[in-house]
């Protein structure tokens, strides 16, 4: 019988900006073990946000540091260039958002770490 591998990728941690939830906006931020992440926002200014759609950015961080203080936007990333994105996803219903983020997660930088907790 085939083995099938497992993915040794996870989230190293999510954090949910809750403050921002008093004035009307949705913001939470993903980290994965291979050093990317992603913002997922929904408010006024995002696009799609007026139709309660959300905005999704690809994030960068230093692995084994504290994520909220070493994270970048990255505006050209190969995912980007699979869907045709310039530097941000919008109009996402949350099935996409599921995907990209799936596919940011399992994306193959050469570099992991777990923050074991």
């Amino acid at each position: 019988m085939p083995q099938c591998k497992k993915n040794p990728l996870k989230v190293n941690e999510t954090k949910f900006l809750s403050l921002s939830l008093e004035k009307g906006r949705y913001v939470k931020r993903y980290y994965f073990s291979n050093g990317l992440g992603a913002s997922v926002v929904c408010h006024s200014g995002s696009y799609g946000g007026n139709e309660g759609l959300f905005e999704l950015a690809i994030l960068e961080y230093d692995l084994g540091s504290d994520p909220e203080m070493t994270s970048k936007i990255i505006e050209q990333h190969p995912v980007h260039e699979n869907h045709g994105a310039v530097d941000v996803f919008g109009w996402l219903n949350f099935s996409q958002v599921a995907d990209l983020l799936q596919e940011i997660r399992n994306y193959s930088t050469g570099n992991y770490w777990y923050e074991w907790v």
